[in-house]
């Protein structure tokens, strides 16, 4: 099927591992042009390598999404590179150790908000008006089944339901511009560990032991974890043509452990 992606330029942020490099994968492997947003740049030289060693279109940009200025520039640069910007996708995102509401600090919750709701609103709001003025534009934004609401990520969670109401909320105001705006909620997906950069949140304080794996994948219906490459799919899907009807929605790839309405 095609899924009218070619020559579409495509801007994913957190595009050098993990669920990031299977999208910016994925969408090259669609014939897109992508634009690798990253703030390590060791590991988005060598995810980009990689893509266009298998014969995929792909450029990365070292990028601090937290940094207002610094974004906008890339996304200009974007332009100039590559052409206009068709499809974004926001995918920086963040989650420290697991604690219990009162263990966290006000400088905790500060930090959440810096590295996964800002980000999304940040890059968007450097998009968003090329698209408006194109009349044309898809968004498509990486939120958490903790934004439904889970034990012990309390602010986490927070910052990642900010992201759905968010992304809801450019769905009706930006939809008479041919814009459209979808979140896909991500369950628990592991890296490979030959792809954790020095500054990934996985390089620290995040290794779960095959206990606790087992654990999390035996309360999913489907019993298996998803895979980078099953997020990727529906983040594809939702950015093509044959989604064009499809704005302001929340689809859950954790197969089934959470079932938003």
């Amino acid at each position: 099927m095609d899924l009218g992606l070619g020559g579409r330029v495509v801007v994913v942020t957190g595009g050098a591992s993990n669920i990031g490099k299977a999208i910016c994968t994925q969408f090259a492997a669609e014939g897109a042009t992508v634009a690798l947003f990253d703030l390590d740049g060791a590991m988005a030289e060598r995810t980009a390598a990689e893509i266009t060693a298998a014969g995929g279109s792909v450029t990365p940009y070292l990028v601090d999404l937290t940094d207002d200025d610094a974004t906008e520039a890339a996304a200009s640069a974007v332009a100039v590179d590559l052409g206009p910007i068709d499809v974004l996708v926001n995918n920086v995102g963040w989650n420290g150790t697991a604690e219990f509401f009162l263990d966290l600090t006000p400088q905790r919750w500060e930090l959440a908000y810096r590295r996964n709701l800002f980000p999304t609103l940040n890059a968007t709001r450097a998009v968003l008006p090329t698209m408006v003025e194109r009349r044309s534009g898809a968004i498509v934004s990486i939120s958490s089944d903790a934004g439904f609401g889970e034990f012990r990520m309390a602010d986490y969670g927070a910052m990642k339901a900010g992201v759905l109401s968010f992304s809801r909320t450019i769905a009706k105001e930006y939809g008479r511009f041919g814009i459209r705006s979808n979140v896909v909620c991500p369950g628990l997906v592991l890296p490979d560990p030959n792809d954790v950069g020095e500054r990934s949140l996985w390089a620290v304080d995040t290794k779960m032991g095959p206990a606790q794996v087992e654990n999390i994948t035996s309360g999913i219906p489907l019993r298996r974890r998803s895979e980078a490459v099953d997020i990727a799919w529906s983040v594809v899907f939702l950015a093509s043509a044959q989604a064009r009807q499809l704005t302001g929605q929340v689809l859950s790839v954790s197969g089934g452990f959470a079932m938003p309405r």
